[in-house]
């Protein structure tokens, strides 16, 4: 392993700044000997205030093998994904690894894992392990989001992987580590998607026949919000799924034949259901009553995922304290 080849860690900042410094402290206990650190704000309107207090913490804790810090700043606020493309055009780094605030390394050498895995295997990109923290601090080791089963996912293709990425977005976006050139050759992320920069792009490089490769090792510990326990997207998130479903799904997605087209149909109400949730608060009791008995059997499915995997990670810590 090539352990003299710069890493540029990202770090995407929007508003709250709380979560930043444990990411930090994760990140100045790496033993890596070469790391760039590069924090992109995008258009944080408190970011000028944030901004004296996060120089000062990084200067007195950094160490030696932090060779370089780069702050960037958005304004106006352009969305998440102009941003982490922002962040990486400005890397100097071979590699690129980036966490947002508040999601941390879990060990030491997790870095360093994920160098040595990229140096030893053929492929641009790999996917650690990464497990839920929730607000108060309990651990969540199955997270529905995500396929856990590593060996399974290296026995795909691109093209299969695709197809299961059809069906829905099953890799841990915040668990992936990437060289530089991977973007240089494949492009960057889509930036008619404002908010969720992974999705697409995870596809694109399926259809480009990226192989991913993938560690067995839980690198990441990633902050569960209300999102992840509920279900329930914001309305820019929602947006966004529709656009993706539109342009990198629906047009390519041939798994189903024939029958293809009443799958879509399904799919899209399944959209819509989680549409609906997001804009709940702001309906009336007639319009609550009519989206239940629309919608009421996608509410029920959206339901029984998180029930499952709730009771699954109940028996995990009974089985495995």
């Amino acid at each position: 392993m090539e352990t003299n080849k710069l890493v540029s860690f990202l770090i995407l900042t929007y508003k709250n700044f709380d979560g930043i410094y444990e990411t930090l402290r994760s990140l100045f206990e790496q033993d890596y000997p070469q790391i760039e650190l590069i924090i992109s704000d995008d258009g944080s309107p408190n970011y000028e205030e944030e901004l004296p207090k996060l120089r000062e913490y990084i200067e007195i804790h950094k160490k030696d093998n932090i060779i370089h810090v780069v702050y960037n700043h958005i304004s106006p606020n352009k969305g998440t994904v102009h941003n982490i493309n922002q962040a990486i055009k400005m890397a100097k780094g071979s590699y690129i690894k980036n966490l947002g605030a508040d999601d941390v390394l879990t060990c030491k050498n997790a870095l360093t894992k994920y160098v040595k895995f990229l140096e030893n295997h053929s492929v641009d990109i790999c996917f650690a392990k990464m497990r839920g923290i929730t607000t108060e601090g309990k651990i969540v080791n199955k997270l529905a989001s995500c396929e856990d089963n590593y060996k399974l996912l290296r026995s795909l293709t691109p093209e299969q992987t695709r197809n299961k990425l059809f069906a829905r977005n099953f890799l841990p976006a915040p668990a992936w580590c990437a060289k530089k050139g991977l973007f240089e050759k494949y492009g960057y992320y889509p930036e008619e998607i404002r908010v969720i920069e992974d999705y697409p792009y995870w596809i694109h490089l399926c259809s480009e026949n990226v192989q991913f490769g993938y560690l067995d090792d839980i690198l990441i510990d990633y902050k569960l919000s209300g999102i992840s326990s509920t279900g329930k997207y914001s309305m820019m998130f929602m947006k966004d799924m529709y656009k993706i479903y539109e342009k990198y799904i629906f047009p390519f997605d041939r798994r189903f034949g024939r029958v293809q087209f009443l799958y879509n149909k399904l799919k899209k109400m399944g959209l819509d259901a989680y549409y609906v949730k997001a804009e709940w608060e702001n309906y009336n009791i007639i319009q609550k009553l009519k989206a239940s008995i629309k919608y009421g059997i996608f509410f029920i499915y959206i339901w029984w995922g998180n029930y499952k995997y709730k009771k699954i990670n109940e028996w995990s810590k009974k089985r495995y304290p």
